[in-house]
Parts: structure tokens; sequence; C-alpha cells
């Protein structure tokens, strides 16, 4: 009887700490359809479809998005929770399902420089992906043109400061 009283009178407490939301909803910032940071995140999710998007689909899309093609492997005990863990991990620091912004830890400007460090730093993909994924690996002319849209796209969103 104790826990079930105790249990009520804690319960709307819990649900109340957090303002009903949980650590993992992101904050949601509201734009107006004529704001000027919402035109520039159109631009540049334009030259995103047109430029780069392709590359980001064909590198980083397994890892770094919703539409994951699992390989054959992925079916063999223990693997599975493996890369899913891998795959959890790799959204929750960017996740480009839905195209430019992406979903990130950061504004889409700093998710931007990540990347730019990134590509730079040659960090992605990981090296125990590669020996499976032969074609993750980003080629110099990709790399070019990645940096590039990446460069031109953080210049848009620095004009409005």
């Amino acid at each position: 009887m104790k826990t079930v009283f105790f249990f009520i009178l804690l319960y709307p407490a819990l649900l109340l700490a957090h303002g009903g939301k949980t650590h993992s909803e992101k904050e949601k910032i509201q734009l107006k359809p004529t704001d000027p940071i919402m035109n520039a995140y159109k631009s540049i999710n334009e030259d995103y479809k047109v430029k780069v998007a392709k590359v980001f689909e064909s590198k980083c899309f397994d890892c770094h998005s919703s539409k994951t093609a699992y390989p054959w492997y992925y079916q063999v005990p223990g693997v599975n929770l493996l890369m899913n863990s891998h795959i959890k991990e790799a959204r929750g620091h960017l996740d480009m399902t839905n195209g430019f912004p992406f979903k990130g830890h950061e504004t889409p400007l700093a998710d931007l420089r990540e990347l730019e460090k990134t590509i730079l730093k040659g960090s992605m993909p990981p090296w125990y992906y590669t020996p499976f994924h032969k074609n993750a690996e980003i080629t110099l002319d990709e790399q070019k043109t990645v940096l590039k849209w990446i460069r031109e796209s953080i210049e848009k969103l620095k004009e409005l400061k």
C-alpha cells in the first residue's frame, strides 16, 4: 500500500521534472518561412541535393541516415548488435536522412565546420568499416566537391550574422 501511495505522489513529479520532455528530445527552432536563416537553409539544401547528396548517400548514409543498407553479415548474432550500436552513435552525431540542415549535436554552422574537419582529417569512415566496404572511402574529387560545398554553405550562414 505504501508503494502505491508513494508512486501516486511521485509519478507526477517525475513527469514534470523535465517539463515532460525526455533527454533524447531536441529543441526545435521555430522559423518563419520568410526568415533569412530559413531561406539560407533552403538555398544550401538545394545546393546539397545538386552538388553533394549522391556522395553522402553512397559514402555516409549506411551509418548517418535511417536508410541503412545492411550487409549479409548483419544476420550474424552479435554482429548486428555491434552494428546497431555504431549506427545509433553515428546518427546521434550527424543524421543526414532529411538533407540540410542535418540533425546533429550543434547548429547547422557547427555541423558544417565539424564535417569539414572530419573530411580534412580523413577520420571517416572508421578504419574497421573499410575492409568490408571498399567503396565507402571518399575519393579526392569527391572530397574537393564536398569541401567546396561546405565552404560555400558556411559563407552563406556567416553572411547572416
